[in-house]
């Protein structure tokens, strides 16, 4: 009974750390977030998850003006599963990710809860926050602001772009942090 119990806590730990890290957004400016994120694994370019790309039509990435920690409006995703869940903590849902495995230009949408995109699935257990492609536009408008740019997380992956950006207009910053119980996030943060 004991090495039951034991093999299942060690299944069931596995099944939940295998996960990309959690993504939060906190979008302190006083424009909207419009973009895409980017997941890929740590050392190449494939398997690529996306929000907010153009092919395909998948969910745009869009975080409203002054939606953040501090007010409980951030756009936090816990997991790619429960991105799509309209609830408390899933403010902005994202239904569907746009999905490519190889350079040939062969990729497709899948929903949130495509059985990949589970915990144990292997775009979960083998990809991580890498990237932001984003426009800030002036609140509740389609007017864009000069604040634009392409974060990075400076895992040697497949995208230009620097962790910190600084305009007239705001900065950006993307990094991450290991909480104490071994949790990973994603951060960006627009100011």
């Amino acid at each position: 009974m004991k090495k039951l119990v034991l093999t299942l806590g060690v299944v069931l730990a596995n099944y939940y750390s295998a996960q990309q890290s959690s993504l939060i957004i906190n979008n302190y400016s006083n424009y909207d977030y419009h973009g895409n994120i980017t997941a890929t694994p740590a050392t190449s370019c494939y398997p690529m998850v996306e929000i907010g790309t153009n092919t395909a039509s998948p969910s745009l990435l869009i975080v409203p003006a002054n939606s953040n920690d501090i007010n409980g409006l951030n756009a936090y995703y816990p997991k790619y599963y429960t991105s799509g869940v309209t609830n408390p903590v899933v403010l902005y849902p994202i239904s569907t990710f746009y999905v490519q495995t190889s350079g040939a230009g062969v990729g497709g949408t899948r929903n949130y809860n495509h059985p990949s995109l589970l915990p144990s699935g292997v775009l979960s257990s083998s990809t991580d926050w890498r990237h932001s492609k984003f426009q800030m536009y002036y609140a509740g408008t389609n007017n864009q602001v000069s604040f634009n740019g392409n974060l990075d997380d400076y895992s040697g992956s497949c995208f230009a772009g620097s962790n910190y950006i600084s305009t007239p207009n705001g900065d950006a910053e993307m990094f991450k942090i290991t909480s104490s119980s071994g949790q990973n996030f994603t951060y960006i943060n627009i100011y």
